[in-house]
């Protein structure tokens, strides 16, 4: 076997620090979920529960019983749904596919970089600090689409600044329809694709080259023209459902989101960004001092820069990403912004350029800025992650499974429990069901809401994490709590509330019998109501009814 060759090697380091810190991290989170694969969140059931939805049934929704628009990733959840039926749904599934993509933008990354005129030396630098600012051993932990959004981005943008930077007529055809293809799957594998497609087309627009730019666009849009439009038909909106609780808010129009004016949220997204300020500020540096230095538009060393600090703005403008754990919708940007520094870094001025430590040591320094290097090395949160699903949705789910087959259940956090079980689910905040989503929209979605939304499905019971600040008010005042668990390590609260009265002392004892012998080992506290009291309750609530 030979050894890797000047040409492979930055590869090959990255590579084995990616896997260490994969095999690291998948170590300690299997301690903590007692041997079972379990995602760090549990937004990744929802794609995984449509998966199997797909496969199984032909259903596009969270369970089999009906359409819902709850992916903001078509891509990858439609991916999974192929991958179900071609081999059968496994939970390992998408730390397989992952996987892959994670090695697929290591590789892409070092090819684009070569064909930029990067040193084997920066080569390695950008794509270790990629591994560790993206963070990507802790991205693939997520089991979500978040390093394919990161692979389909940097290769979309280094085929379009070559494509924009050259020339020569021969190849421009095959270019263009490459382009067409990345633009469709960039966005389709997140919405936030479209910023940097519509970018590139007003590069090609800028060139002159209408036709090109239009049919760019045109393959971007496509794909989501077609889910958008068999979601309205199926009596949902355009968008999904969760871009448009987090981008449109629980009473704005879309329209209104669309047109908000820069302001305030603008700069509240950068103060509290670590990365997102710096990258902004080296990216219109770095496009100034190219401009000012070659006096020439269409240098790679100048356009992605400017890219990336324009992709910034509009992503900190219309996402909103949510505080928790933001790095995961804005990690693309980071591993963006870390490959195009590298780019720029490749044509520095002739007294650094005979210096080939200035540009690593450059290199090196914005990734210690902008980059948790611990984290990156071993994803101590994702670990933490899992420990959390595992302890709070995973068991909440087999606790479904076993005492509750078949039957409606209300939760507030659909994932595991859809993935996991046949039960008809309704959502309280509406991802997984239209219905509270369009009472929110029309500012009047309260507990008298709920109780005619879901009355007319008779479910058996509720169980809702009661930590949730919109959840409290939503609850009915009939529905009989009759248990809560809370959590380690934090004892998040996760109540359980027999919405059927005649079912008040079987949850009950059902709550006991699952998490009572799980308490020693695993952590829990539990809070039952006694059991003549649960028993009133049910009494009263029959007695109250018409």
């Amino acid at each position: 076997m030979t050894r890797p060759g000047p040409r492979w090697w930055p590869l090959a380091s990255s590579l084995v620090v990616f896997l260490a810190s994969l095999l690291a991290g998948l170590r300690a989170g299997l301690r903590w979920t007692q041997g079972h694969l379990v995602y760090s969140l549990d937004d990744a059931y929802i794609h995984m529960a449509m998966a199997k939805n797909l496969a199984r049934s032909g259903v596009w929704g969270c369970t089999p019983f009906h359409f819902s628009s709850s992916s903001s990733s078509p891509l990858w959840t439609l991916g999974l749904g192929v991958a179900y039926s071609a081999f059968g749904v496994h939970d390992a599934t998408p730390l397989v596919i992952n996987v892959a993509f994670a090695v697929a933008t290591l590789v892409v990354s070092d090819r684009a970089l070569i064909r930029f005129g990067a040193s084997p030396f920066l080569r390695a630098a950008a794509l270790v600090g990629l591994v560790l600012a993206f963070p990507l051993a802790g991205m693939v932990l997520m089991g979500m689409e978040h390093v394919l959004h990161l692979l389909l981005t940097i290769a979309f943008a280094a085929l379009a600044v070559a494509t924009a930077g050259g020339s020569e007529v021969q190849g421009q055809r095959r270019r263009t329809l490459g382009l067409c293809v990345l633009a469709a799957l960039l966005a389709a594998s997140r919405y936030e694709g479209c910023f940097l497609v519509g970018l590139v087309c007003l590069v090609f627009l800028a060139r002159r080259q209408l036709v090109r730019a239009v049919a760019i666009l045109a393959s971007a849009l496509a794909p989501l023209a077609v889910l958008g439009a068999l979601s309205v038909a199926r009596g949902s909106f355009w968008l999904p459902n969760s871009l448009m609780l987090k981008a449109a808010g629980r009473s704005a129009s879309l329209l209104s989101a669309l047109l908000n004016p820069f302001g305030s949220d603008d700069l509240e997204f950068l103060r509290n960004d670590r990365a997102m300020p710096v990258l902004l500020a080296l990216g219109l540096l770095a496009a100034v001092a190219q401009w000012l230095w070659r006096r020439e538009l269409r240098r790679a060393q100048l356009l992605l820069p400017v890219l990336l600090a324009a992709m910034i703005v509009a992503h900190g403008h219309w996402v909103f990403s949510s505080e928790f754990w933001v790095y995961r919708y804005d990690g693309y940007l980071v591993g963006f912004g870390i490959f195009a520094v590298a780019v720029v870094l490749t044509d520095l001025p002739p007294r650094l350029r005979g210096r080939s430590v200035v540009p690593v040591a450059l290199l090196a320094a914005l990734v210690a800025v902008v980059a948790d290097v611990p984290e990156g090395l071993l994803p101590a949160a994702e670990v933490a992650g899992m420990r959390n699903t595992y302890l709070e949705h995973y068991q909440t789910a087999q606790f479904v499974r076993r005492y509750y087959p078949g039957a409606v259940v209300v939760v507030n956090d659909l994932g595991a429990v859809t993935y996991y079980t046949e039960n008809r689910i309704l959502d309280l905040v509406g991802l997984g069901d239209v219905e509270p989503l369009r009472m929110m929209r029309g500012g009047g979605y309260d507990r008298s809401q709920v109780r005619s939304w879901t009355a007319a499905y008779r479910p058996t019971l509720a169980i809702v994490q009661l930590g949730w600040s919109l959840v409290g008010p939503l609850i009915p005042g009939e529905w009989i709590k009759v248990a809560e668990v809370e959590v380690p390590p934090d004892f998040q609260r996760v109540g359980f509330f027999a919405v059927d009265p005649a079912e008040s002392w079987r949850l009950r004892a059902s709550v006991a019998q699952h998490f009572a012998p799980l308490a020693p080992t695993l952590g829990y506290r539990l809070k039952l109501r006694r059991a003549e009291r649960v028993d009133q309750l049910a009494s009263e609530a029959h007695a109250s009814e018409p």
